[in-house]
């Protein structure tokens, strides 16, 4: 038996212990019975991309592949509109799609200008044993002896022209940017990082990309083939000598097909695993950052990660809620908590408005999720424990 802590547990523990007492699944695991009828927008547009950077097809003629990823981003919407029932209402879901299709067709124009990497795998998940905070070598272990692991999914692998490999978030973002410092502080991408490297022992995560869309609005301009922006720098360290190319599409996988795996990966070995630690290219609708991590901060997410699964999983944890303007209007537990804080029974409230969540069903594949690229994205050969790079 083991006992299993997503991603979405840990991030609702650490902003509001009743909300994630209401929601994890090792808590009351309780979900609305009636889903919102409103389009996840963001959802669908990683569903969309899943399908853009899908390696089977990163080769193929842009005519035979974009048609398919405005079809993914249908399908997506289409899958939510279907979940809400009588609840969705057709004018509600036009806009989003339409929202949708303008900004993959303005994406399309902007993604091979700056795409220095080639797809590995998309929506790809993994899980792995949680080490102890006291015993860095021994898996935490719940107090009833059940083994704790964590469980989370990333949007898309990809590897560079280097053979370093970086995992890529997609996100849509309505109003401005979030200032940069606050991505490169994330800590559930720092923690992923450390979670890919203990699933394929052998194998070293470079760091994060982020690629965030703005939603568009109505004032937006036609889409335009922009140029890249000028990088802007948080700190500097020295640089490669030479250009630095984007990986470009009907190329094999970016190249290296040739090049077998074990000689990639010692090629990366003997390469400075740092460079530059942020890089950053910003237009008006689109921002890609490239977050580089040292294997100091992988480590230290891998032992902050121990040390809350510990709290969560221990016995009689503190739920009090973090009341906050920001997270409060949005909660899907905010009719129960604030009859507990009025100190009166939520059972009525949870028993007409809440229900069980149902065991996790098998999804329909995502392209790109079940197999490795073949050409320059291959898996890398795995190590035993203590036999890295």
């Amino acid at each position: 038996m083991s006992f299993v802590i997503t991603t979405a547990d840990r991030a609702s523990f650490g902003r509001c212990r009743r909300q994630w007492d209401f929601g994890a699944g090792t808590r009351q695991n309780l979900q609305a019975r009636q889903p919102p009828a409103a389009a996840d927008l963001d959802r669908a547009l990683r569903d969309a991309l899943a399908v853009y950077y899908y390696p089977g097809m990163w080769d193929w003629d842009r005519g035979v592949r974009l048609p398919l990823v405005i079809q993914g981003l249908e399908r997506a919407l289409a899958r939510q509109r279907e979940r809400c029932g009588d609840a969705a209402d057709a004018g509600r879901w036009h806009e989003p799609l339409e929202a949708g299709r303008e900004l993959l067709a303005r994406y399309f124009e902007w993604a091979p200008t700056v795409d220095r990497f080639a797809p590995v795998l998309a929506e790809a998940a993994y899980e792995v044993t949680v080490l102890d905070p006291e015993r860095s070598s021994a898996g935490l272990v719940t107090a009833a002896g059940e083994a704790v692991r964590y469980r989370g999914r990333v949007d898309l692998m990809a590897v560079d022209r280097h053979d370093a490999y970086w995992i890529v978030r997609h996100r849509l973002v309505d109003g401005n940017w979030a200032p940069t410092e606050q991505l490169v502080a994330d800590e559930e991408a720092l923690t992923a990082c450390w979670a890919w490297e203990q699933f394929y022992l052998g194998m070293a995560i470079t760091g994060t990309v982020w690629n965030e869309m703005r939603r568009p609005s109505p004032s937006s301009p036609p889409p335009a083939r922009p140029r890249p922006a000028p990088r802007r720098w948080l700190r500097l360290r020295a640089r490669p000598a030479g250009p630095q190319p984007v990986v470009r599409e009907h190329e094999p996988s970016g190249g290296g097909r040739s090049i077998p795996q074990h000689r990639r990966m010692y090629a990366q070995a003997r390469r400075p695993r740092w460079v530059d630690p942020v890089e950053q290219h910003v237009t008006g609708e689109f921002r890609r950052t490239w977050v580089r991590r040292s294997p100091a901060d992988v480590a230290q997410a891998g032992r902050q990660l121990g040390a809350d699964v510990a709290e969560m999983t221990r016995r009689n944890p503190s739920i009090a809620p973090n009341p906050s303007d920001q997270h409060c209007p949005v909660c899907p537990y905010l009719d129960p908590c604030l009859t507990l804080s009025a100190g009166k029974d939520a059972g009525p409230v949870l028993s007409s408005g809440y229900r069980k969540r149902p065991p996790e069903s098998l999804q329909e594949g995502r392209l790109g999720g079940g197999a490795w690229s073949t050409g320059r994205g291959a898996a890398p050969p795995r190590f035993r424990r203590g036999q890295g790079l």
